[in-house]
């Protein structure tokens, strides 16, 4: 037993693994990155602007529009969800439209993610599964829809492959300044980018203490200053996030408060969820409003068996990358990908942030990488129908994703289209949920009744008060429903506005309802338009 090993009993020595850095037989080669990086080009900036934004893209718009007064760097400070992409949006959407200018650079970030990838895979496996994960990378629809949307995930998931990378060459005693600076720079980016990377910085943390633990005093100072870096780098925002996640209820005996969004919180179910949205995004069964309906359960049960053969697959190809063996390779991207799973569960079971897959999007790179290897090391029959059937149900959800309106984001822009075309003077319009989206694309044409963020309707009695209240003064009024589960779980708004007035449904734009509502003097009925 070392010196050092007595001075650390609960950390075993660096040597522990069997298989420490085995040889690698070539990573990807640069005709065959190139061939990837335009194949993942395709779907990334093809149709940037197909899409209505939605609510969070809308909180991006709100940092960063133009002709509003707000102070660059005091946005930049209050950002605590991506400053990093807020700061390049900032500066795009004064230059043209907004909504393609606050999703090109995260499309720009998101094809670039592959060669960067094709780089960190040439470094853990061997060649074939470094070739596997590019490909399952370039096509994969959860990467595609992140970098086509107007928030930091997609700038996420493009600076944790570059940190990785740069946590390699610390791994590997490479403790020159230059790798120190690397490190700080593009841990802190992925941390600013969206504050769950702060997730990745604890794995390799851990990582670095169990599996890549440097034996020399000097060495384990330099890579503690490199870490410690990264955390006065990113310190402001940090403390920043540390009251609004309410990270006091992590303390124990402390009590968890009301759920934060109700059904979005953790559950089991979660996981099996997560781990097929990570492979074939959120087109593969039913869609996400299905999930919020009342039959949902029946839903799932119909897709049960596509469902199985997906999550066969993908369960399938993990496993084959865990293996028998420990190794370091394994052992990095278990805890690359455990931690900040498990560190999610806890801060959602204890009620500081819900539970979403995009929050614990920085591990999907290791969790096609730790695939990719599982599929090459099956025997060859079982790799190949695995990855057979892994890289079709791939393809098909991408396509489905795009063709079918029922996994399309809510259209509120043709909502507020079709609206303004048919509005008259006087009327005014309710939209409960995607209020800001609705005003984006409305610029304030017509006056908004009801209200946003007021709590959920929890019964008949409710939702007869509430539709009194916002329909005061008013005789015709425009109704625009999405994401109801928000509001309305259990289906209460409409039948309340048809027992104060006539509901003719106008148009149904992809996962949206719009009603023109009339008040009747002894109320109405919905009526099919």
């Amino acid at each position: 037993m070392t010196p050092d090993h007595r001075r650390s009993p609960f950390v075993p020595p660096a040597d522990w693994l069997a298989d420490v850095d085995a040889p690698l037989d070539g990573a990807p080669g640069a005709g065959f990155l190139f061939a990837m990086t335009l194949l993942a080009a395709v779907p990334r900036l093809l149709g940037l602007r197909a899409q209505s934004l939605w609510v969070d893209e809308i909180l991006t718009w709100h940092a960063v529009r133009p002709g509003f007064g707000l102070d660059f760097w005091e946005q930049l400070h209050d950002t605590i969800q991506g400053p990093l992409y807020t700061a390049i949006a900032w500066l795009l959407v004064r230059l043209g439209d907004p909504e393609l200018m606050m999703r090109l650079p995260l499309a720009v970030a998101g094809v670039l993610t592959i060669p960067a990838f094709g780089v960190l895979a040439g470094r853990l496996v061997d060649g074939r599964s470094a070739r596997l994960a590019v490909l399952l990378l370039a096509i994969n629809p959860f990467h595609v829809w992140y970098s086509q949307e107007g928030r930091g995930y997609g700038f996420l998931m493009f600076f944790a492959v570059l940190a990785a990378i740069a946590y390699l060459d610390l791994a590997a005693g490479r403790l020159r300044r230059r790798n120190i600076i690397a490190f700080i720079a593009t841990v802190s980016a992925c941390i600013l980018s969206n504050l769950s990377g702060v997730f990745l910085w604890g794995a390799m943390a851990v990582s670095m203490a169990f599996v890549d633990r440097p034996q020399q005093g000097r060495d384990r100072l330099l890579v503690a200053l490199a870490f410690g870096g990264v955390l006065l780098v990113t310190m402001p925002w940090l403390l920043q996030a540390s009251g609004i996640w309410a990270v006091d209820r992590m303390l124990p005996g402390a009590g968890v408060g009301e759920a934060l969004r109700g059904e979005t919180t953790f559950t089991l179910m979660a996981l099996p969820y997560t781990l097929l949205t990570f492979f074939y995004g959120y087109s593969l069964g039913p869609s996400l409003t299905e999930l919020h309906r009342p039959d949902r359960a029946q839903l799932v049960q119909a897709a049960l068996p596509l469902l199985a053969v997906a999550g066969t697959a993908a369960v399938l190809a993990l496993f084959g990358g865990i293996g028998r063996r420990a190794d370091r390779t394994r052992a990095r991207l278990l805890l690359w990908i455990l931690v900040p799973v498990v560190v999610l569960v806890a801060l959602a079971l204890r009620n500081v942030k819900p539970w979403n897959p995009r929050y614990v999007s920085v591990v999907l790179p290791m969790v096609l990488l730790l695939a990719a290897r599982g599929l090459v090391r099956l025997p060859r029959a079982v790799g190949a129908i695995g990855a057979t059937v892994l890289l079709a149900l791939t393809v098909w959800t991408l396509g489905t994703g795009r063709a079918d309106p029922r996994y399309a984001k809510e259209d509120i822009r043709e909502a507020a289209r079709v609206v303004a075309a048919s509005a008259a003077p006087g009327d005014a319009v309710m939209v409960p949920v995607v209020t800001g989206v609705f005003e984006y694309y409305d610029r304030g044409h017509l006056p908004m009744v009801g209200g946003y963020a007021k709590p959920a309707l929890a019964s008949a009695s409710a939702a007869d008060a509430w539709c009194a209240a916002a329909l005061a003064g008013h005789d015709r009024v425009w109704v625009v429903l999405a994401r109801d589960w928000y509001f309305d779980p259990r289906g209460e708004l409409e039948p309340a506005l048809s027992r104060l007035g006539t509901m003719r449904l106008v148009a149904q734009p992809a996962g949206t309802r719009i009603y023109a509502w009339e008040r009747g003097a002894a109320g109405g009925a919905n009526h099919g338009g």
